[in-house]
């Protein structure tokens, strides 16, 4: 569930600095017709490529944990290179955890209808390559590229308030800005996009077309002016 959802938030700032993932359950995953892979599956791995790394969660007295991680519990996420892994995808990585635990959710489940629980704080900052965001996009370049459907997370397509949950119901806004892409459903399976936290309160949420993202945004800029509130782009120029 963690490697999951790691996944996910990596494939989301790959796409947000403008390179390409592709979605892994679906009919245009990698690799492709030549072999090539996209950048998400050339660490996370697919079809004939294992994944390049072990994630190991450590307690406080550097004791594994292996059944699941209980609330207020202090953890260490350790990545074992199982083969070399380059700056940029150290980089790539570093960062993905770094922003959902800063304003997302990070764990299984927590995009599904059946909410789990999976918020963080960083004790400490995540240790990362001291790379230029531009030389990673300039990297992102050499791999596989194919257009990517508005469907996928995109970061520069979120609205973040990691303070402040959403005291309105999500579904009502679904319903008025966008029902065939926010609202989740159990058959088939779809994940909600809009996310709410409570004790602590989170709010996150993405969109697929920059119209219904604009639209939200402003309701949300009255409502949470002084929760800050923060776009994806606003994270994306942080890093």
């Amino acid at each position: 569930g963690l490697i999951g959802s790691l996944r996910w938030w990596y494939e989301a700032l790959v796409r947000g600095l403008g390179g390409y993932a592709c979605d892994p359950t679906g009919n245009n995953r990698c690799p492709d017709k030549d072999g090539k892979r996209c950048v998400a599956c050339e660490l996370f791995g697919c079809t004939g490529w294992a994944r390049k790394f072990r994630l190991r969660v450590l307690d406080s007295n550097g004791g594994l944990i292996e059944n699941a991680v209980g609330a207020e519990q202090e953890i260490t996420l350790q990545f074992l290179e199982l083969r070399p892994m380059s700056e940029e995808e150290k980089w790539l990585l570093a960062n993905a955890v770094e922003i959902a635990a800063r304003y997302g959710a990070i764990g299984g489940k927590t995009t599904s209808l059946r909410q789990v629980q999976g918020l963080v704080k960083l004790a400490k900052p995540v240790d990362k390559p001291g790379l230029q965001k531009d030389a990673v996009r300039q990297w992102l370049r050499g791999f596989r590229r194919v257009k990517h459907k508005p469907k996928w997370a995109d970061l520069r397509y979120f609205i973040f308030v990691p303070n402040k949950a959403l005291s309105e119901d999500p579904r009502e806004i679904a319903r008025r800005v966008d029902p065939g892409f926010l609202l989740g459903q159990k058959k088939p399976e779809r994940s909600r996009k809009i996310f709410v936290f409570k004790r602590p309160d989170r709010t996150f949420a993405y969109f697929r077309t920059k119209e219904t993202y604009q639209k939200v945004l402003k309701e949300w800029g009255a409502t949470f002016r002084s929760e800050g509130i923060k776009t994806g782009e606003e994270v994306l120029h942080e890093l």
